[in-house]
C-alpha cells in the first residue's frame, strides 16, 4: 500500500506545482485582456501593474545620445502614467477594434529584410513593401 502511495503523492504534487497561468491563460492572453488589466490598474492607480501590460522593448531607452539605465526609464514611464491617469480615473473602457500585427525579419540570400504584417480575416497580409 505504502508503494502505491508515495509515487501517488508525488503525482499529485508535481500536477499542482505545474498548475500555474500559462500565457494563454490570464491578464495578457488576449490584446483585449491585456488593455482591461493596463486601464483597471490606471484607474486604481497601480503603475507597477500598468507597467507589467507593456513590452520588455517599450521600456527601453533609444535613441543616439541616450544613457538612462533601466531604472530610470522605468521612473520616467511610471511618471508619464502617473500624468495621463485622470482619463482612466472616471472612465467607462470599451474596446472597438482589435488589430493583430506581426514584424518578421527574413533572408533574401545575405539581405536582411524586415516587413510588418497585418492577421486579416483571410489570414496574415504583408502591411509593408517588399
Amino acid at each position: 500500500m505504502r508503494k502505491i502511495i508515495l509515487p501517488l503523492a508525488i503525482l499529485i504534487l508535481a500536477t499542482v506545482a505545474s498548475c500555474g497561468t500559462s500565457p494563454d491563460e490570464g491578464p495578457y492572453a488576449t490584446p483585449e485582456s491585456t488593455i482591461m488589466e493596463f486601464t483597471q490598474a490606471m484607474k486604481e492607480g497601480d503603475y507597477e501593474r500598468a507597467i507589467k501590460c507593456y513590452s520588455q522593448d517599450a521600456l527601453v531607452a533609444t535613441g543616439p545620445n541616450t544613457q538612462l539605465t533601466s531604472k530610470e526609464m522605468k521612473e520616467l514611464f511610471i511618471l508619464s502614467l502617473r500624468e495621463s491617469q485622470k482619463a482612466f480615473a472616471h472612465s467607462t473602457v470599451t474596446i472597438s477594434e482589435v488589430q493583430l500585427t506581426a514584424k518578421v525579419k527574413y533572408k533574401v540570400g545575405k539581405e536582411e529584410r524586415v516587413v510588418h504584417m497585418i492577421k486579416e480575416a483571410e489570414g496574415w497580409k504583408i502591411a509593408t513593401d517588399l
